[in-house]
């Protein structure tokens, strides 16, 4: 496939922006323009490139507003929002703490979605769902505009963020499609995703069945609070990519939950690496007790300083998971798993249909160690009420998280989605 970057790193995330031109998230030309001012794995010129275009996009945005151009100015807030969301993401690579730039371009990004959002036809609410120790979880929850509903109550989706997305940044996959189907959507940032991590430092945890719960207790009230709204919470389904897949699929221990799609997700954390990393490096830590610490930490930065990707990704986890040394990036990882001591394998507690998607060019997990492992730990579920997808090539959703073919993802997730909730669909022809 053409390549828009020499390094794996740099061209995959690109393609991530691109993917969302689709879909107001970006003018190819714009785009083109920030790659020509960009120099491969080097992060200040990333950040300024994707800054200068999402500063460009916001002021092309008030001028249209201001001339009562509606769906000009809703192009161009989506577009500023993607490109200040992907400038801030690089940074993340550094010490994220301390780069008051990511909360600042985050922010800004936040800000120009959600003025986006107000040019909509459908209807979108902002929300805070009450979390613990004072902090609340930002959330959006999307309703079709009346032309779009479906007869009687609306099917609900609960759309969680991964390792490194946003909840802004999501809309573009399965809220914006959803909204055409006639389905409500919520969405929301919790520990250790988004503005949560941003702003509250809060780490992720890999429990993220009692975050759905709190999630889900908000949901259920706040529709018997308002039920002019129609939400149908007897048909709810839960949805993540990535590391979003692995959440999804614990939030769907939840009973409330009546399916899940699981899109590209791991079955333990610790896969990522196994694909990163060379074999004696994993068995050496797996062993245990021939390096200290401090020997790993050398290691990490030995590895970091050769490799802008690999810097990346220690860093981020070392600032999601809420940790420092390598070490117990490695230990907390290895949290993150379907696996139990007792050999009862947590999904075996999974009673709702599933629908899991695997990547056959995945930079990290490889299919038969997540995609294909996860679907045979739900051989108690009826053949029927679960699917396995694997996409090999790029244009049919072979990259992770389906970048660069979230129609194919949509198309497919929707379809099996409307068959298990009994929808009915006709196109209506117009002559």
């Amino acid at each position: 496939m053409f390549r828009l970057f020499k390094s794996d790193f740099f061209n995959f995330e690109t393609l991530r922006l691109l993917s969302f031109t689709p879909y107001e998230g970006g003018e190819i030309a714009e785009i083109l323009e920030a790659i020509g001012e960009i120099k491969d794995n080097d992060v200040e010129s990333w950040y300024s490139a994707w800054m200068k275009a999402g500063t460009k996009a916001e002021a092309v945005a008030e001028q249209a507003e201001l001339a009562g151009n509606r769906n000009a100015a809703r192009r161009a807030y989506f577009s500023a929002s993607n490109y200040q969301r992907a400038a801030q993401f690089m940074l993340n690579g550094r010490n994220p703490n301390k780069d008051s730039r990511i909360l600042s371009a985050s922010e800004t990004a936040i800000s120009n979605f959600r003025r986006a959002t107000l040019l909509m036809d459908a209807k979108v609410q902002c929300l805070e769902i009450p979390y613990e120790k004072g902090v609340n979880l930002p959330a959006y929850l999307y309703l079709p505009h009346p032309s779009k509903q479906l007869p009687g109550k609306m099917p609900f989706i609960l759309n969680t963020v991964g390792g490194d997305a946003t909840q802004e940044e999501i809309f573009n996959i399965f809220p914006r499609d959803a909204l055409e189907l006639g389905y409500a959507v919520l969405t929301f940032e919790g520990p250790g995703q988004g503005i949560v991590l941003r702003r509250d430092q809060l780490p992720m945890r890999p429990d993220w069945e009692f975050v759905i719960s709190a999630v889900l207790d908000f949901a259920f009230e706040f529709a018997k609070d308002h039920p002019e709204l129609q939400l149908d919470m007897d048909r709810l389904a839960i949805s993540g990519s990535s590391v979003g897949g692995y959440l999804s699929l614990r939030g769907a221990l939840d009973p409330r939950v009546k399916a899940c799609i699981a899109v590209d997700p791991f079955y333990c954390m610790w896969d990522l690496v196994k694909g990163r990393m060379p074999d004696f490096f994993i068995n050496t830590f797996e062993a245990g007790g021939f390096a200290s610490d401090e020997a790993w930490d050398y290691l990490v930065d030995f590895l970091s300083w050769v490799n802008v990707q690999t810097r990346w990704e220690f860093n981020h986890l070392r600032w999601m998971l809420g940790v420092q040394s390598a070490a117990d990036v490695f230990r907390k990882m290895q949290e993150f798993t379907f696996s139990r001591e007792d050999g009862v394998d947590v999904l075996h507690s999974v009673h709702c249909p599933v629908m899991v998607t695997g990547a056959g060019y995945s930079m990290y997990a490889k299919p038969e160690i997540s995609t294909t492992r996860i679907y045979n730990c739900l051989s108690h579920l009826d053949e029927n009420q679960r699917l396995q997808w694997i996409a090999t090539e790029p244009g049919d959703g072979g990259l992770q998280s389906k970048v660069g073919a979230f129609g194919a993802l949509t198309r497919r997730s929707f379809e099996w989605l409307d068959k298990l909730l009994e929808i009915d669909r006709k196109i209506p022809l117009n002559f």
